[in-house]
């Protein structure tokens, strides 16, 4: 098993509501560090006395003091025990308060930079803590210990707990327990398995007196340890958490491993919150040791971890295989995002290369229901993967309404539609689909992913469902990709691991923390602080004069939507404003329309099932639209085009090799007509034989060679073939392109040989 943590004043981002729709501009106030310290200990000095009243005082507070950003060591310096304690009770009072609580403890982290932290420092705290004779130098290295280095500090004290001098050994338990708590559990998850049978028995009793969820997979795994002691002591923590947490009653240590890692991948604020760097993954080495971890992989990896938890105990655990894939394709989606150039982030970029393999191997019946489980949570990175890797490993099955690649071309997501559409289309290719419900409504989508290959990304986060599904619809509606978030976790999580977003839509209403949170949390993630953010609210809370002046300097306030729902035109005209440059992911999308027209090039069009040639027209019209050569969007049109082989194309293709300066395209584009010759045996109007000997004589070498061949694809008429036979002769003059038929004002007649006295220069010499 290997598991991290974060210390506890690390674990938490999250503040209070922006409650209007404003278009963010986040940058720091101008407002005055001074008054920001005068809030922030009044806040505290009123949290204190713990009434009801002085309380929401201390609250109100505390929001306009973080609002204002204090620095970290202003929040340091105001932060003395009590004023610590009281932060802590509000944050597990589970009241209004808690996420004020939370955020005041994250500034007064200090940002530590990547083992930044002193070693030789921490290890002195911790002698100090354990090994000081008087209680007040043992409390001050405890805290210290607890506010600085968290988790990095258990392999230190773990020594202790084994050792014969009891003073030690319960220091060392205080120290864990009372004063790291929460924040040693996950290596202290590690120790309960692999330590010495005294440091076993001593780490199962601290995991139960912390109560912490993360340890019921551990604890229940502790119960078949081959120490009678530990097994007792285990059993006894166990039952102490199941108390809190019911649903462990009858759940096997790989089910409880299960759901930890479906806890850790939805990034659950009970198990997960943010993290400074430097993370790590803890796992047994001849003693604790931890992996260091790129910080937009940190709690995927512990996901990770923890199916593979769950198979090593139970190999038959289908739904740990499942997730399993969902992560790793997370894992590879985020990794290829880019954001970060540091060396643990390109490690696992390259540990990450073969993701797609891996997750092929696990064959197409986990791979269904890993796709069918990212579909129910809206999961649409690994959706989208998982798509892309399902035709390696598909065998011809069929397709019914309830598969989980059918009900991905319905997804509420776009580009879970579009990827559903390029998997079908490949399924296609290699076995020929024999049933698919609505082939109609399919061919559809296709051409709905290939017509519309510059929409915007946005996502949108919120956790009022009603409200979430009406700005969907609008967005839809107005062309863009529009994904969702049910809450502000998920929102950061999808938004850090989805690459390409334009714009980030939240509402007030996030569930698990407050608005600005959110907007922090984006911000200080490279990934994320460059996209442009919209909160949205009511009218009547934008109006608020206190808001005002709380949040007018982080924001720039634009169209506010009626309340109580959203009015679309005002909220699309917010949305329009809102982006900022042209258009960031337009190549992403480019490629995503080139690879299902790639996908379409290479389909079996001879499958009666669908009506391949109700696509013509949307790829005729594809090639008169302004997009780049690099992704190939119009050159697998082409190409799709060709396999198709509608000869309805054929004008459209012709008209596009003869206004065309590029010889790939061309070239593309006379193949394309040679495919469409050759299934329908047409004949070529006089324009476009024109048009494609022009080609055929004065273009470069691959296309003079492909109009050729679409030439002779062709059913030529006497007429033509002579003079495709002339123009091949060596010396010939070029031939015209247009409506001119080889002579200007020579005389020569429509067929370009009359009887008008054209000599050779006509391309009609003795020979004819």
């Amino acid at each position: 098993m290997a598991t991290g943590g974060i210390p506890l004043a690390r674990r938490f981002s999250v503040v209070f509501c922006i409650v209007a729709a404003t278009v963010m501009a986040f940058d720091r106030p101008a407002c005055a560090q001074g008054e920001a310290v005068e809030k922030l200990q009044q806040g505290l000095k009123l949290l204190r006395a713990g009434d009801s009243e002085s309380t929401q005082r201390a609250i109100r507070l505390l929001r306009e003091a973080a609002a204002m950003d204090p620095s970290s060591a202003d929040v340091i310096g105001a932060l003395g025990q009590a004023e610590w304690q009281a932060l802590i009770n509000l944050m597990a009072s589970g009241a209004e308060g808690a996420n004020v609580a939370k955020l005041i403890l994250d500034i007064g982290t200090p940002n530590l930079p990547e083992r930044a932290f002193d070693e030789a420092e921490m290890n002195d705290l911790i002698t100090k803590a354990v090994e000081g004779t008087e209680y007040s130098e043992r409390f001050e290295a405890q805290m210290s210990l607890a506010r600085t280095y968290g988790e990095f500090c258990v392999p230190g004290l773990l020594k202790y707990l084994g050792s014969s001098n009891t003073d030690h050994k319960i220091n060392a338990h205080v120290t864990l327990m009372s004063r790291l708590g929460r924040d040693a559990v996950l290596p202290l998850n590690e120790a309960v398995l692999n330590g010495s049978a005294q440091v076993r028995f001593m780490v199962a009793g601290e995991l139960g007196q912390i109560g912490d969820e993360r340890s019921l997979a551990a604890l229940a795994e502790a119960m078949g340890d081959s120490d009678e002691n530990v097994r007792g002591q285990a059993s006894k923590s166990f039952g102490a958490l199941k108390a809190k947490f019911s649903y462990a009653e009858g759940l096997s240590a790989s089910d409880l491993y299960l759901r930890l890692a479906r806890l850790y991948y939805a990034g659950d604020y009970r198990v997960m919150g943010y993290a400074d760097q430097p993370l790590v993954v803890w796992s047994w080495k001849d003693g604790l040791a931890g992996t260091p971890t790129a910080r937009h992989l940190y709690i995927l990896k512990l996901a990770e971890e923890a199916c593979y938890d769950a198979l090593r105990l139970d190999e038959n655990n289908g739904a740990a295989r499942a997730l399993l894939c969902r992560v790793l394709a997370s894992q590879k989606v985020a990794s290829d995002v880019g954001g970060e150039d540091d060396e643990l982030s390109q490690q696992a970029a390259a540990d990450l290369k073969h993701a797609d393999g891996t997750v092929a191997a696990m064959g197409w019946d986990t791979l269904t229901q890993a796709l069918g489980g990212a579909l129910d949570e809206q999961d649409h990175g690994a959706a989208m993967f998982i798509l892309g890797v399902m035709p390696r490993v598909y065998g011809g099955a069929d397709f019914t309404g309830d598969n989980a690649v059918v009900r991905a071309t319905a997804s509420s997501s776009s580009g879970v539609r579009l990827a559903a559409a390029e998997a079908v289309l490949r399924f296609n290719g290699s076995r020929r689909i024999t049933a698919f419900p609505d082939p109609d409504g399919f061919l559809s989508l296709v051409s709905k992913a290939v017509g519309e290959v510059i929409p915007r990304q946005i996502l949108v986060v919120d956790a009022n469902d009603a409200r979430r599904n009406k700005m969907l619809a609008a967005l839809s509606k107005a062309k863009y990709l529009a994904y969702d978030a049910r809450g502000g976790s998920d929102g950061f999580i999808r938004a850090s691991r989805f690459g390409g977003l334009d714009l980030i839509v939240l509402s007030t209403d996030l569930g698990d923390m407050d608005a600005l949170a959110l907007i922090r949390k984006l911000k200080d993630e490279d990934r994320t602080k460059d996209i442009p953010l919209v909160v949205v609210g009511s009218a009547a809370q934008a109006g608020n004069a206190k808001w005002r002046q709380l949040y007018q300097e982080k924001a720039s306030l634009a169209g506010i939507p009626d309340d109580p729902g959203l009015a679309p035109a005002n909220f699309l005209e917010t949305v329009k404003e809102s982006f900022g440059s042209e258009s960031p992911g337009a190549s992403a999308r480019y490629a995503r329309s080139a690879a299902v027209l790639d996908a379409l090039s290479g389909t079996d069009t001879g499958n009666a099932l669908f009506n391949w040639n109700s696509l013509t027209g949307t790829l005729t019209e594809l090639l008169k639209s302004n997009v780049p050569n690099d992704p190939p969007v119009r050159l697998n049109a082409l190409r799709a085009l060709g396999n198709l082989a509608d000869a309805s194309s054929l004008g459209a293709v012709v008209s596009f090799f003869g206004s065309s300066d590029d010889a790939k395209l061309q070239a593309a584009a006379a193949d394309a007509v040679a495919a469409v010759c050759r299934a329908t045996s047409t004949e070529l109007d006089d324009g476009a034989f024109t048009t494609l000997l022009a080609g055929a004589t004065t273009g470069s070498a691959s296309v003079r060679d492909a109009a050729f061949s679409a030439l002779g694809s062709a059913r030529l008429t006497a007429s033509q073939q002579a003079r495709v036979a002339s123009a091949s002769r060596p010396g010939a003059a070029p031939a015209a392109a247009g409506g001119d038929e080889g002579c200007g004002d020579d005389g020569c007649g429509d067929d370009g040989c009359g009887d008008d006295g054209c000599g050779d220069e006509c391309g009609c010499g003795d020979d004819m």
